[in-house]
């Protein structure tokens, strides 16, 4: 009896070996099953990376998860450590093994838009380094996760921010790579131009022509040479997706742009000196409130009414210097009926002086 019970003892692990590896293959040959199928996300054996990687990919199966995450604790050491370049290869390596890690995408594209960019003393080097962090979302990440709202969003993010805004001493060389590379495509006023040809030149940057004019007709003529328009575009497509806290953000990736756009969303002077003076696209104004209106209906927060209140604010002061009367009173009394509660009433008066509203405490 004894013999048998210490037969058995020695036999367990082995029967748990092979278990653990006919689940291996098993692993292995349903996401076979799925690269022949070319449903994303399943990586192949491939030549461009390191052996340990193909080990990892193809002969981990299932495991390729737990891989990734050791991956990531190498990857915090690096960020610690300042090591941003060796942090776009690891970064790589890891949504190699985990496709459908939103973080690892993310990561690698702020990584390669803020930290690297400004290590590079040539606009132009700037200027590619954002480029790559926008492509590997765009072109990668969102092939991969297609209904991924985030990965819309933080897309929409570099065009508003990196590109968009003037926190970067370099902005002005984002916006110039951004205007000369789509003003061929575009009519005179940055509208889109649908040709036939245009399509395909578009769709070479990831731009869906119709979709251009979806955009377009909700939110009014967008100039695409400016990147709130680009920002705009995305954060749209990423709404359907969007579920949960993920949908205010979703909805604030679109709204925030548009106030860019208002502000400063039509691109005049000549390209071709560089020469970029930035007006106010007052057509946005009406959809922009009615998107807001939208959004405070879904989300009745104090936030999002104190950011239709601001967004009204700036329509006011448009409109004031328009001379639409009428129209100046029917946003100052939607602005008083929408910061009830959240912002003191403030007059029209204080308004031409540049003044703010006071939050109620």
């Amino acid at each position: 009896m004894a013999m048998v019970h210490n037969r058995w003892r020695r036999l367990v692990p082995l029967l748990l070996l092979m278990g653990i590896a006919l689940l291996v293959v098993w692993q292995n040959r349903r996401l076979g099953e799925r690269r022949r199928a070319g449903l994303p996300g399943a990586p192949a054996y491939t030549a461009d990376a390191p052996p340990f990687l193909n080990f990892l990919t193809v002969g981990l199966g299932g495991f390729r998860g737990v891989a990734a995450e050791v991956l990531w604790a190498r990857a915090d050491r690096l960020q610690e450590e300042g090591r941003y370049f060796e942090l776009v290869q690891l970064a790589g390596w890891i949504t190699w093994l985990d496709p459908h890690a939103t973080e690892a995408w993310v990561y690698n594209a702020w990584n390669m838009a803020y930290n690297i960019s400004v290590m590079m003393r040539r606009p132009a080097d700037r200027v590619r380094w954002v480029d790559h962090g926008i492509a590997l979302l765009r072109d990668d990440g969102l092939a991969a996760n297609p209904r991924c709202a985030r990965l819309y969003r933080e897309l929409a993010w570099l065009y508003q921010h990196k590109i968009g805004s003037s926190d970067d001493t370099a902005y002005q060389a984002y916006q110039l790579a951004l205007a000369t590379t789509l003003a061929p495509l575009l009519q005179p006023d940055g509208r889109v131009a649908d040709t036939p040809s245009n399509r395909v030149a578009l769709a070479a940057l990831r731009l869906d022509a119709r979709r251009m004019r979806q955009v377009e007709e909700q939110f009014g003529p967008l100039d695409w040479r400016v990147a709130s328009s680009h920002a705009v575009y995305w954060a749209v497509q990423g709404l359907p997706y969007a579920r949960g806290q993920e949908r205010l953000a979703s909805r604030r990736a679109v709204y925030q742009p548009l106030l860019q756009a208002v502000r400063t969303g039509r691109l005049t002077g000549d390209l071709a000196p560089g020469d970029l003076r930035m007006a106010p696209n007052p057509q946005v104004i009406r959809p922009a409130l009615q998107f807001m209106a939208e959004t405070l209906r879904e989300t009745p927060s104090p936030g999002v009414r104190m950011a239709y209140a601001f967004f009204l604010l700036q329509a006011i002061r448009q409109a004031d210097t328009l001379g639409e009367t009428a129209q100046v009173a029917a946003w100052l009394q939607e602005l008083q009926r929408v910061s009830a509660g959240v912002l003191r009433p403030i007059t029209l008066e204080a308004i031409r002086r540049g003044e703010m509203p006071e939050a109620l405490r």
